[in-house]
């Protein structure tokens, strides 16, 4: 039993990878900036989102967004390891959007 079980978590570690999106925009890049980090919430084959869309008009006023990146890093990866181990129930993203503060 023990050995199925090992075996089922060493090929979810080995199936699940971390990947990184990044968008960087190209107008005047400042040296001020802020960075605001929030999860990404999909679901089922991320067929469902369950978080509403980044505002980047929320989040960056006059819109002064310089960057954003979309990864599915370890820690994501880590939290949602319990959830998935009967099929891709829940797929979390972390969202940066780097913002000039000028």
């Amino acid at each position: 039993m023990n050995i199925k079980i090992g075996f089922l978590a060493a090929l979810t570690l080995t199936v699940s990878a971390c990947s990184t999106v990044h968008f960087d925009r190209t107008a005047s890049i400042t040296n001020n900036k802020e960075t605001h980090q929030q999860w990404h919430h999909n679901f089922a084959f991320a067929l469902y989102e369950g978080s509403k869309p980044v505002n980047l008009v929320e989040i960056c006023p006059k819109g002064s967004w310089q960057s954003v990146q979309t990864e599915v890093s370890f820690l994501n990866g880590l939290a949602a390891l319990p959830v998935n181990l009967l099929g891709p129930i829940w797929q979390p993203k972390t969202v940066d959007v780097t913002c000039s503060s000028e």
